[in-house]
């Protein structure tokens, strides 16, 4: 499936970031440019394969991102993993989610339109609260919805270059980013492996745990009854 693909994942050593690495390496990608905030904290990365070469970058950061850019000639798959969630309510002051899940994201690809190969494609992360507002975290499902309004228009950017973009919408996953949440919790490497059979096949809009398509089925079938239940997370 990745013979001969490059490949860069933005968040390398997150939960996700390393799951997806991990499968990448599994379907045989030729090369994988691994980039993460700290290149100090990415030792398990240099020991898993020489294929893999990390990179330190901050998405936030437009000179870190064109660093980046300017050092690699060509990519086959671009996946921006990188995200926060602030678990802040919309009364609350910040401005983390919207900066590195929406502008972030914007930056890498930008900065990577004319590094992307022809027939290449780009997998964003976003996740099944960008389609409805969890409100106990406000401001990361509102960033969310926002990337994946952003995700359209780069779909119909990016198809002008023969390029596919794809978007992953997980639910909740055992990893840091969810420490603080008391639910259930499907496993990252899991969730990787989904989001690459969804490339593979060709499924633009990848739903890849059992909560996401549920949530994802019961929007089809009576949004106000999920957006109710999610409006329950300000009383628990």
């Amino acid at each position: 499936m990745l013979t001969n693909k490059t490949v860069l994942i933005t968040g390398a050593n997150g939960g996700l970031g390393l799951a997806l690495l991990k499968e990448a390496l599994a379907h045989n990608a030729k090369k994988i440019h691994a980039c993460v905030r700290n290149v100090e904290n990415a030792t398990a990365l240099k020991a898993l394969d020489p294929r893999v070469e990390i990179h330190s970058l901050v998405t936030t950061d437009h000179q870190s991102v064109q660093n980046l850019a300017d050092s690699i000639s060509e990519i086959d798959i671009l996946i921006n993993n990188a995200g926060v969630n602030s678990e802040k309510r919309v009364f609350e002051p910040c401005r983390s989610d919207f900066e590195t899940n929406v502008f972030g994201t914007l930056n890498m690809c930008q900065a990577f339109e004319n590094k992307i190969a022809k027939n290449g494609a780009v997998i964003t992360i976003t996740s099944i609260l960008a389609l409805v507002n969890l409100p106990i975290m406000g401001l990361y499902s509102a960033s969310k919805s926002a990337l994946h309004s952003i995700t359209q228009a780069l779909r119909a950017e990016f198809a002008l270059k023969q390029i596919d973009v794809y978007e992953a919408f997980p639910g909740p996953m055992d990893t840091k980013m969810s420490q603080n949440q008391h639910l259930d919790k499907a496993k990252p490497e899991d969730i990787a492996r989904e989001i690459w059979a969804g490339y593979k096949a060709k499924k633009f809009e990848i739903y890849p745990d059992i909560a996401s398509k549920g949530i994802k089925e019961g929007l089809l079938h009576d949004p106000e009854a999920v957006a109710d239940e999610c409006a329950k997370s300000l009383l628990a």
